[in-house]
């Protein structure tokens, strides 16, 4: 019986074993809030991506919407897109006033109040950045460019799902993924199906519901034998639709449980999640279910 981890972004240059203890101890003081104890026979394994992800987003060199703004769109279209249609989602999906906006998209922006307009893209990323982030290593839109790599360019996806492929095992597994994490968990799962024992698929912050990325990764599956349980803070901006029949229509249906009380400062962090009381229970029961499995 193993549990995979999956990291989010912004992992490079960190230390592997720890971000991997930070994890077991997150959830750990989840179970114990919960009176709850977590078996220690179970295989923890912990792909680290972050500093290839780094790699690749220096060798893409993107736009930022700075350099559109300064020198016109047109560089690279297929990311242009991808930005404004998940920023324009989020703007509507979050009501954001214009009145705030205007603030941060810059005195010569405000003729255009539409997402064809970078400087009022601009203002959005920048309002987001504002009032929904809160950490110096975080802004969406650096969130936004390696997910775009991830899931446009067939380099990126390869190299980065090589990494966890490798730890890959034939025990029952359950996947615990983490906001891009999500996403790469998602294809790796679609990707190994047919030899992956997969137990419970556990996807916390995930970005998938936003239809800019969802798009690119085909018709939605689940394949996991206990099912699919998303769990997010709906404060988290990351975590912007539910992963439902409208945004990620799964078969069978995902479960989603919005309740989660994320206490790290952008409502965003691992840490966050891990210990609450929903993803214990679904944790530990998927583990009672995979060690039954295996039992003589």
């Amino acid at each position: 019986m193993r549990i995979l981890f999956i990291h989010g972004r912004s992992q490079g240059g960190k230390n592997p074993q720890t971000l991997k203890e930070t994890w077991i101890k997150t959830l750990k003081d989840g179970f114990k809030a919960n009176n709850r104890t977590m078996p220690d026979n179970i295989g923890i394994d912990f792909p680290f991506y972050g500093d290839k992800l780094d790699e690749f987003t220096a060798q893409a060199a993107l736009p930022a919407s700075d350099d559109v703004v300064q020198k016109g769109p047109g560089t690279n279209k297929d990311f242009e897109q991808f930005m404004q249609a998940a920023l324009a989602d989020m703007k509507t999906t979050k009501n954001f006033p214009d009145e705030e906006i205007l603030k941060f998209a810059g005195p010569t922006d405000v003729q255009a109040r539409d997402i064809q307009n970078w400087g009022w893209v601009r203002g959005i990323a920048r309002f987001i950045d504002n009032y929904f982030t809160d950490t110096s290593d975080f802004t969406i839109e650096s969130f936004l460019k390696d997910v775009y790599l991830y899931v446009s360019s067939p380099k990126v996806t390869a190299g980065i799902n090589r990494i966890v492929t490798d730890m890959l095992t034939d025990e029952p597994t359950i996947i615990i993924s983490h906001s891009l994490g999500t996403v790469v968990g998602y294809k790796v799962i679609l990707e190994n199906s047919n030899k992956l024992d997969l137990v419970k698929h556990i996807t916390v912050g995930s970005p998938l519901g936003i239809k800019a990325i969802s798009s690119k990764l085909g018709i939605p599956e689940n394949p996991a034998k206990l099912g699919w349980y998303n769990a997010y803070d709906k404060r988290d901006i990351v975590a912007l639709h539910p992963l439902d029949n409208d945004y990620f229509p799964a078969m069978p249906a995902i479960v989603n449980y919005s309740g989660v009380n994320n206490r790290t400062d952008n409502r965003h962090g691992i840490i966050g999640y891990l210990n609450d009381a929903s993803i214990t229970k679904e944790v530990a029961a998927a583990i009672a279910s995979g060690l039954s499995s295996t039992s003589p």
